[in-house]
């Protein structure tokens, strides 16, 4: 039989140590953070504005053609965020939604993410659709020929492509929102096609109708400079920024 004195001792040296490991477990214990919604808005901007840019190395001026849109719109089929906090967060959510870039703020999805610092943002918007007139995207408008008449010009896409979104870095805090807004800067989508390269687009109703730049979701895909030109354009078109609630 134990003696008590030792039973004693034994008795507080469990009970220390008991005490010992609950407090370094909760030390460990993860916190429980909350979560904020993110809202992503879609706008057009820089419509009509001339962007002239100068070539160094002859001295040449170009001139990037200047259209007057009155239709821009784009359908997001998903949104995908990435972004480094705690740890990786990758995340995408279904918009399938066809968005008019000339109404102003247009909602276009919320994202939920946990509240954190984020670096390393980046979102992809992914476009897409194949039905007339919900297209991957749809720009129209007119712009001054190179005979001071006007002429129409149509550029629309059925093929699937993505749009890189430059996203600042981030602080979600929890139960705050935030609204992230997107500017299609439109006149960036030409850049490097003067009013003469627009005029070599298509134009199968011969005089009067429409200048058309288009690609179409075929396969396998056929040489387009045009149109892989105002693709290329389209991963610098978009700027967001971050805006608390």
């Amino acid at each position: 039989m134990i003696p008590r004195s030792v039973r004693n001792t034994l008795l507080i040296i469990l009970i220390a140590s008991t005490s010992i490991s609950c407090k370094k477990n909760t030390a460990n214990s993860p916190t429980l953070k909350g979560h904020a919604n993110v809202s992503y808005f879609a706008k057009a901007s820089g419509t009509g504005i001339k962007s002239v840019s100068t070539n160094k190395s002859n001295n040449v001026v170009s001139e990037t053609a200047v259209v007057n849109w009155s239709t821009a719109t784009i359908y997001v089929d998903k949104i995908s965020f990435v972004g480094i906090s705690n740890s990786v967060i990758d995340t995408t959510i279904s918009v399938q939604k066809n968005i008019n870039l000339l109404n102003p703020n247009a909602l276009t999805g919320i994202i939920e993410l946990p509240s954190g610092s984020y670096k390393d943002v980046k979102v992809k918007m992914h476009l897409r659709k194949n039905g007339w007139p919900e297209m991957a995207f749809l720009l129209k408008g007119t712009f001054t020929n190179t005979n001071g008449g006007q002429d129409s010009l149509l550029i629309v896409s059925s093929a699937p492509f993505e749009v890189n979104l430059g996203v600042p870095d981030i602080t979600i805090n929890p139960s705050e929102d935030y609204n992230v807004m997107i500017n299609f800067n439109l006149d960036k989508g030409l850049t490097g096609m003067s009013t003469a390269t627009l005029q070599t687009a298509d134009r199968n109703g011969g005089n009067g109708a429409p200048y058309v730049i288009w690609n179409g979701n075929s396969y396998p895909a056929v040489p387009l400079p045009l149109y892989d030109k105002i693709v290329e354009n389209w991963q610098t078109v978009a700027t967001a920024t971050i805006i608390k609630k």
